[in-house]
């Protein structure tokens, strides 16, 4: 079973940090589909379907009258030739989707006209007479300026755009043109539809940028809270071993106590072996009450972490020597693992404070080596995880940490160990939170494995 621990206020800047990024992610992320979406429906939109629309009616006028040309510069027939003027247009036109158009010739008017993409049952042969008088005007225009003309008549429904352009090879007076309706209801809904989707595309910057205004404000002032918690944390934990001390001090005085009554109270012949046994255990009990004291001003007092960049492997190496005479007493192997595949990396060494840390392992190994029994083994090591966080680690094969003392294993004065006080555990918890990272118990095979999680490197 994992005991969580709550991360220090670095962990803390970190998740809002990731959790801004995302959400700018997001808001970017929207912005950009607004955007594509509005340049989408711009091309759409009711003057963009006609300028459109002029340019593919003037493409397809110069394709006719250059068709004609052609087709009378090959000898094909005459230029009043309905057969080879028909052609023409049904070729031209065939492919243009609402395209319809024809020859205009002074003075008769239109000599040929075809609409080949006409939704009726067949290609459409009579001329639109609605349209004549524009027709007539565009053409003259047309042939007057020698060049291609453009003409839109607006409508409440539809709008009507014409091209004329002369046809050079062909007898004078005779012109090309075509016509194409383009629906302005939708497209002025199209329109509408632009401009909201414009609208919320600056209402989504907007409020992107009032957003990240308000966010930053929030970011400060959560790191400040975050500071004042772990504060108000640490008061809570001083409050708690305070309650603690007062229990585990009266205790040893107790002891003292009823040591001293019994030697002042002895008979003569036994008094010297008694008072010699009292101050032993007033020693005994003394170094125990410093114990205690010490672990208190270590808490009680800020951590200061010194950081420096350090070699992993010559660190482990030095906490296991620190440890190595009491493990030989035990019959207890030290083993130091070095993943040496993701410590590989050039870059940055891992840096935090050697001597801050090399406390959290004195506590670690002191608590591994009471409870492994003769022949036991325990493991040191470290690991980087991906390029922004180091692995640190501490594991037995004893017994392991009884169920009923995991929830509370990081309490002030929960111990298993004779002897112990209670407070190493706690002492390694502030030390690592201060480096801004965590501490845990994880489930291993057999015995117990701590886990200590750190900034691979802070700037």
């Amino acid at each position: 079973m994992q005991t969580p621990l709550t991360g220090g206020p670095l962990n803390i800047k970190h998740t809002i940090q990731r959790d801004l990024a995302i959400l700018w992610a997001f808001i970017a992320l929207i912005a950009l589909l607004l955007a594509f979406l509005l340049w989408q429906l711009s091309r759409q939109g009711a003057a963009a379907q006609v300028a459109q629309a002029s340019r593919q009616s003037v493409l397809t006028c110069a394709a006719m009258g250059a068709g004609l040309a052609h087709a009378l510069a090959g000898g094909a027939g005459t230029a009043s030739s309905q057969t080879v003027m028909q052609a023409v247009i049904d070729l031209a036109l065939r492919d243009q989707p609402g395209v319809e158009g024809g020859f205009w010739r002074e003075p008769d008017g239109v000599i040929a006209y075809a609409f080949p993409t006409y939704d009726g049952s067949g290609i459409k042969r009579d001329a639109p007479g609605a349209e004549m008088e524009r027709i007539g005007a565009t053409a003259r225009r047309a042939l007057d300026g020698n060049a291609s003309i453009t003409d839109v008549r607006p409508g409440l429904r539809e709008a009507v755009v014409f091209a004329a352009c002369p046809v050079t090879a062909a007898e004078p007076h005779i012109a090309a043109w075509t016509l194409k309706r383009v629906p302005v209801m939708s497209a002025s809904v199209l329109d509408q539809l632009l401009l909201a989707i414009a609208l919320l595309l600056g209402f989504v910057i907007a409020s992107g940028l009032w957003l990240g205004a308000t966010l930053s404000r929030w970011r400060g002032q959560s790191e400040r809270l975050a500071t004042q918690l772990a504060q108000s944390e640490r008061l809570a934990t001083l409050g708690r071993v305070a309650a603690g001390m007062a229990h585990e001090i009266r205790n040893p005085i107790g002891t003292m106590r009823m040591k001293a009554e019994n030697a002042l109270a002895a008979p003569p012949q036994v008094r010297e072996a008694r008072v010699t046994s009292a101050l032993e255990t007033v020693v005994s009990q003394t170094e125990r009450l410093d114990t205690l004291v010490s672990s208190l001003l270590a808490l009680s007092q800020p951590f200061q972490v010194q950081r420096q960049e350090v070699d992993l492997r010559h660190w482990l190496a030095q906490q296991r020597e620190t440890h190595a005479e009491l493990a030989a007493r035990s019959g207890v192997q030290i083993v130091v693992t070095v993943d040496d595949a993701s410590l590989a990396a050039p870059d940055i060494a891992a840096t935090f404070d050697p001597l801050q840390m090399a406390r959290v392992f004195d506590n670690l190994l002191l608590n591994a080596l009471a409870h492994c029994g003769h022949g036991g083994q325990i493991e040191i090591g470290a690991r980087r995880l991906g390029t922004a966080r180091l692995l640190l680690w501490v594991a037995d094969d004893g017994p392991g940490v009884p169920v009923e003392l995991r929830q509370t294993l990081f309490d002030p004065f929960v111990s298993q160990r004779s002897g112990g006080t209670g407070l190493g555990l706690v002492l390694a918890r502030e030390i690592v939170q201060a480096h801004g990272g965590r501490i845990t118990l994880v489930p291993a095979p057999q015995g117990a494995r701590f886990e200590m999680e750190l900034p691979w490197h802070v700037s």
